[in-house]
């Protein structure tokens, strides 16, 4: 099980819109999460930054998948004008992803 953090912004203003399009996560797109491997997947606000944990089976299958599945494409596209991703992979889009230090 790989366990995998990353980072990205809410654009200002937008922290309400962010949260009330969060408030229902479409059924199929967490099953396409399950179904590409993420056990746990949580996320965090803090002001504008963006904060996401997930414990998924391979990272690299799901950054594939779920850059193919026509349900995550949709998604992406529902917060594209809320979100930035500084530091974002040029390969995947996929925001950056944050170094692990500790765990217990």
């Amino acid at each position: 099980m790989q366990h995998v953090g990353h980072v990205w912004r809410v654009r200002p203003g937008q922290r309400e819109e962010y949260l009330r399009r969060h408030a229902t996560v479409w059924p199929e797109l967490e099953a396409m999460m399950r179904a590409a491997g993420i056990t746990t997947y949580v996320i965090y606000l803090w002001d504008e930054v963006v904060f996401s944990h997930m414990a998924v089976e391979d990272y690299e299958r799901l950054v594939r998948e779920y850059g193919s599945d026509p349900v995550a494409t949709r998604w992406e596209a529902a917060f594209a004008d809320l979100l930035e991703y500084p530091g974002a992979d040029p390969q995947s889009g996929w925001p950056e992803r944050l170094e692990e230090v500790w765990s217990l």
